[in-house]
């Protein structure tokens, strides 16, 4: 029977499978069901998951074959290869993803048998990404920093993610990217005393001091509302306290610097 497919922003998405235990005549169904709907909607491959069932079953199509793997990990990778991919959850995005070329699965079969295959290329990366959707993940999980938050900025309702996982963009980062610039932009006035009068130097030690009192601001939102992530995420090792205190006296640090630096270059 065909299936709707999980589609953005539904965040079932980020549940993680679990796996069969029972090989019975519902999981021979829940195969069916996974074809029937890869056939409807012209997949190569797809995770049980992605139909909102929570186990741990992919499906993939070698050319008129129906190829199925229940409780699959890699035990065995080598040769990453960068290539463009897209999401059938995330209509509409993609991005350039980091895969192994070549992998080595164990799984079991219909009846439970245990089993073990080698993959390569153009088979071995549709495996990963449908072992990611297993394990509450996307291709977006596995892009830079800068692709996430572009992603995030698109997306009507943001990326999703799990309540209990960590964010893929972090609020805090917001107030230490604010202290940074502004820092930024007072470092930039140390060129002024090579080539401006004193009277510009004057203008920009003002303007400087505005900066530098903003930096103290953006530092103290950042700390309260990182504790606050802490708190939420208590998994993720960003948040942890440690790491917290650490960027705030990297921030201080970094402050202090600059403020000697306009202090006694800048200051008329």
């Amino acid at each position: 029977m065909i299936q709707p497919l999980l589609k953005y922003p539904d965040s079932r998405i980020r549940i993680i499978s679990i796996d069969v235990r029972l090989f019975n005549d519902e999981l021979h169904q829940w195969i069916n069901d996974m074809i029937d709907t890869m056939k409807a909607h012209n997949l190569d491959a797809l995770s049980a998951i992605q139909i909102a069932l929570q186990y741990n079953i992919i499906v993939l199509k070698n050319g008129d074959e129906f190829l199925h793997y229940v409780n699959p990990r890699i035990i065995k990778c080598s040769d990453n290869v960068i290539k463009t991919e897209t999401s059938i959850y995330y209509e509409g995005l993609s991005a350039d993803v980091d895969r192994f070329e070549n992998i080595t699965v164990i799984y079991e079969d219909e009846k439970g048998n245990p089993l073990h295959k080698n993959m390569t290329g153009h088979i071995a990366r549709l495996f990963q990404q449908q072992l990611d959707y297993c394990f509450g993940s996307t291709f977006v999980d596995r892009v830079d920093k800068e692709s996430r938050e572009r992603f995030n900025t698109l997306l009507e309702h943001g990326l999703v993610a799990n309540a209990g996982s960590c964010p893929v963009v972090f609020v805090r980062d917001y107030f230490k990217r604010g202290a940074k610039y502004a820092m930024g932009l007072a470092a930039l006035s140390f060129i002024i005393p090579f080539f401006a009068s004193p009277q510009i130097c004057e203008e920009a030690y003002k303007i400087d001091i505005y900066l530098l009192m903003s930096v103290p601001v953006f530092m103290v939102a950042y700390f309260f509302y990182a504790i606050y992530e802490s708190r939420r995420y208590k998994q993720c090792t960003s948040c942890q306290i440690g790491n917290i205190i650490g960027t705030t006296a990297i921030l201080a640090f970094q402050l202090l610097i600059v403020t000697l630096g306009v202090f006694f270059w800048v200051a008329p």
